[in-house]
């Protein structure tokens, strides 16, 4: 087998192998980024996530999350969140509520002209069920994009893995994987991500996995 027959296969592999993978249910992520520039390094926003198993059942999770971003260097940013939760546990059985102080520290790096590889770190500090309980949670995403194209509807590939580690639990208990994503550019200069994410989740004992198909479209003023 050739190199380039090579590379197709393990592409190939890499997308199919999600699928062998049961899925306790499918999920569908609805997910909007807004940010306003106030100067050239200060910005502010907010991310909204609504979140519904099978696309259009009930939604097991909303968020909202006020944001302030300040770029350090163009290829490192400071970032601080509040974001307000209702989800379902990972056994879909019961909802939590949470508050989030969310602290990132989100460096990038060129890779060549179409090639972008970043990490979104983030520190979580989590007051669960009204305030009655607090935990910790760390959360690291590498993050690795192919834009070839600057105009167009269609920009370019991404791909990342997410992994959650609990520092009351003393484990990772979650994990989340988009083998492929797509980034397009609607009109209005709204870039819309489209992916499918396999997500791998720990409830109180057992590992729970979902399919999840999610769209986010990010907004810059």
């Amino acid at each position: 087998m050739d190199s380039f027959k090579k590379i197709r296969f393990l592409a190939a592999a890499g997308l199919l192998a999600p699928w062998s993978v049961r899925a306790d249910t499918t999920q569908v992520w609805y997910q909007n980024n807004i940010w306003w520039r106030l100067n050239e390094r200060l910005s502010v926003g907010n991310y909204l996530d609504i979140r519904r198993n099978d696309g259009v059942g009930r939604v097991h999770t909303w968020l909202i999350s006020p944001r302030i971003r300040y770029d350090v260097h163009p290829r490192f940013r400071l970032q601080l969140n509040t974001s307000w939760v209702e989800a379902d546990n990972a056994e879909q059985t019961r909802k939590i509520d949470s508050f989030r102080l969310e602290l990132e520290a989100n460096p990038n790096l060129s890779l060549g002209k179409d090639w972008t590889l970043s990490a979104r770190n983030r520190l979580e500090l989590r007051w669960l069920e009204h305030g009655d309980r607090f935990n910790e949670r760390i959360r690291i995403r590498p993050n690795l994009e192919w834009l070839p194209r600057k105009e167009g509807f269609f920009r370019g590939l991404y791909t990342n893995n997410e992994v959650f580690y609990d520092f009351e639990r003393r484990r990772v208990t979650e994990n989340r994987w988009v083998p492929l994503g797509i980034i397009l550019r609607a009109p209005g200069d709204v870039e819309l991500r489209v992916y499918y994410l396999l997500r791998h989740t720990l409830g109180r004992a057992d590992w729970f996995n979902y399919h999840v198909f999610g769209a986010m479209a990010s907004i810059n003023f």
